[in-house]
């Protein structure tokens, strides 16, 4: 037999395997329309639908802060304001908020937020080193209420053609020789009235600087035309030879005549000799937050441990600006080999205007060591 007659039809004189295959073939058919059947439900028996992803209770009055398409007024803080409100029915705790620009200094009312309760995000930009034109700047506030959230908030600001600009904005230094090292920084102002450079000092006793010149010159910046004529005064100054080990906080501070911009800061981190192993003291926390606020109820105060080696003696303290008041308590054992030092740092009144850091000293052994504090003040 061949393959072909194998696989023919059954012949007709068989009407038993004929009727057969033919009902099968009719079954086969059917079994698309049967599972339909079976299958079908009335609308009537369906589920309700369900939103299962809640809405963010964190809500604010805008997300886009817009100061306009004409250039803003200059002066040494620009201000945007977010308020918000918990329109959900659980608390609010609110997190980190990240910034695209190292200016911003985003300042909360609160971090808990209670169901109903309103509150507002502060947001001041240094507008010093900021370049002509037209800038954007973004938030991203981290918040949780039944789950973790962000929210991305948005500025937009024109500044103007002629601007103040610090160069270089921030010094980081390593001075671990007994040579003194020397720095140079120019604050230059391209506005019709320029300010004028009066005074200028150091919050380290081993940092000094002066005014070297005051007078128009050719100044080339990045967000400038070349040759654009401004306003310079340089300052010169340098880190003393010798200074205590560890990492310290230094702030260079110009007094000026300009009501706007009465003190422009320069901060420098000054990386001074390690110190020997397990001899470092340690602060916690490493930084403060003051509010500089005139209003009755600011807390102005805030606290930090200073961690040490047992041996060490506190000298004396102090701290710039002028408005911050320091206190500790004696020392009390920590561990065998170290105490810990209770500091309490005050703000006795609001500092100047344009003043957003303070540093505060410790000195130890008679000089020998220091131990400083950067403190950053909030203005509600």
């Amino acid at each position: 037999m061949t393959l072909n007659a194998a696989i023919k039809s059954p012949p007709s004189d068989h009407p038993e395997v004929s009727s057969r295959s033919t009902a099968a073939f009719i079954c086969m058919g059917l079994l698309p329309c049967l599972g339909a059947g079976l299958f079908a439900v009335s609308p009537s028996e369906l589920a309700p639908l369900t939103v299962t992803k809640s809405r963010p209770s964190l809500l604010f009055a805008t997300y886009m802060y817009h100061h306009g398409e004409e250039p803003v007024e200059l002066a040494a803080v620009l201000e945007s304001e977010f308020p918000f409100v918990n329109k959900g029915d659980v608390p609010v705790t609110i997190g980190d908020v990240t910034t695209s620009c190292g200016c911003m200094r985003p300042q909360l009312s609160q971090k808990q937020v209670a169901p109903g309760e309103m509150g507002w995000l502060t947001v001041p930009i240094q507008t010093v080193n900021q370049s002509p034109g037209s800038h954007e700047y973004t938030l991203t506030v981290n918040y949780t209420d039944t789950s973790p959230r962000q929210t991305t908030l948005t500025i937009k600001a024109v500044f103007p053609e002629k601007m103040v600009v610090v160069q270089p904005q921030a010094l980081y230094l390593s001075q671990r020789t007994s040579k003194p090292l020397p720095f140079k920084i120019a604050i230059s102002d391209f506005r019709e009235s320029p300010l004028q450079v009066t005074s200028v000092e150091s919050t380290a006793p081993f940092v000094s600087a002066q005014v070297i010149a005051g007078t128009s010159s050719q100044i080339v910046q990045m967000s400038y035309e070349e040759g654009t004529p401004g306003f310079m005064a340089e300052l010169r100054g340098e880190v003393a030879g010798g200074i205590p080990p560890g990492r310290h906080h230094v702030l260079v501070a110009a007094t000026t005549d300009d009501a706007d911009f009465p003190v422009v800061t320069i901060p420098m981190l000054v990386n001074g000799p390690a110190f020997p192993p397990g001899e470092a003291p340690l602060t916690s926390p490493s930084q403060l937050t003051l509010m500089a606020s005139d209003h009755p109820g600011t807390r102005r105060a805030a606290k930090f441990d200073l961690v040490m080696p047992s041996a060490w003696q506190i000298s004396h303290a102090s701290a710039w600006p002028s408005e911050l008041a320091v206190a500790y308590e004696d020392p009390r054992p920590f561990s065998e080999q170290e105490h810990v030092l209770a500091v309490v740092v005050r703000l006795s009144d609001l500092p100047a205007k344009g003043v957003s850091d303070g540093v505060v000293q410790l000195i130890a052994n008679d000089g020998r060591d220091l131990v400083t504090v950067k403190v950053t003040f909030v203005r509600p």
